[in-house]
């Protein structure tokens, strides 16, 4: 018997050293990781934790790109929150939703192109409620995600090609003083004295508010995403949407966007077709993942 059992200990051994090894960031010791694990819902929360760190280790200490180190961060993520279903893709799906179909079919008298056309929009949004992989991304980042890292994530990806002013914002009185009629543009601000040019901003930023220097705002000064939750999740929702799309545009179309390092203020690249500056480092990623990572085995039971 114990040589039937002792093979299997030393895997559950080796099996936690990998996740550990993963995660030494947010657990003191391997003690600590074991009292962790011991301490979740159910046996399936240990496994799915174990499993998903075993392959994010290889994503953090075994590959040295950035871009598929993104792509594999995401994939554990779309595990995370879709953990219950394996994937189908929507012809296949769809092919077991005869009740859905035929209620569908039973509201409509006659059907012609837009009918049909409504009826496919139907499903496909009961698809991706449980199949929407930007959808469950989104879903992660938004509830698991520390508060100050969403706004660094919204920071750190600037895509909004827009007329930026050095030097200003309707935070100090001074900028308001020198204004002799109201100033409805950017633009405007040049006859005051104002430098005006075009910059790659975050998504959130707002002339009139967002202090600017060198072509990047100063959240030091302020910081909209700080002080209206409305604007922080729509800019992250704008963010997650690039952040897939570097993701798609590796896995379909055959193009790398690398995220920046740790020398260099940015990189420059192109998702989706658009220019991009990315700030985001692969560390600042892993460190993100890794808090939100533990706050979603935190969650309390359903």
């Amino acid at each position: 018997m114990v040589g039937f059992l002792e093979p299997r200990k030393e895997t559950i051994n080796r099996w936690v050293d990998e996740a550990f090894s993963a995660l030494g960031s947010i657990f003191s010791s391997r003690d600590d990781f074991v009292e962790y694990l011991n301490s979740l819902r159910n046996y399936e929360d240990a496994e799915l934790l174990i499993r998903i760190s075993q392959f994010y280790l290889v994503a953090k200490k075994y590959q040295p790109e950035s871009y598929v180190k993104l792509i594999m961060i995401i994939s554990a993520i779309e595990k995370l929150i879709n953990r219950e279903n394996r994937f189908q893709e929507f012809h296949r799906w769809v092919q077991k939703q005869d009740l859905k179909i035929q209620q569908l079919l039973s509201a409509t008298n006659a059907i012609d192109a837009p009918k049909f056309k409504k009826i496919i929009q139907n499903l496909a949004e009961e698809y991706f409620q449980v199949f929407g992989s930007q959808r469950n991304v989104l879903a992660f980042f938004s509830n698991y995600f520390e508060s100050d890292d969403k706004m660094k994530l919204a920071r750190s990806m600037r895509a909004n090609w827009v007329d930026t002013v050095a030097g200003y914002s309707e935070r100090f009185d001074y900028c308001k003083q020198v204004m002799k009629s109201p100033v409805f543009s950017a633009k405007e601000l040049e006859k005051y004295g104002f430098g005006v040019g075009k910059h790659l901003m975050p998504y959130c930023y707002d002339w009139r508010k967002c202090y600017a220097s060198y072509g990047g705002c100063d959240p030091s000064i302020g910081c909209l995403l700080a002080e209206d939750e409305s604007l922080q999740n729509k800019t992250l929702k704008k963010v997650v949407g690039l952040i897939y799309q570097m993701r798609n545009d590796f896995v379909h179309n055959a193009l790398i966007t690398p995220l920046n390092e740790k020398k260099s203020v940015f990189t420059l690249g192109r998702v989706g077709g658009r220019n991009v500056s990315i700030e985001l480092t692969t560390e600042e990623l892993e460190s993100m993942f890794e808090k939100a990572l533990k706050s979603y085995f935190d969650r309390p039971a359903n």
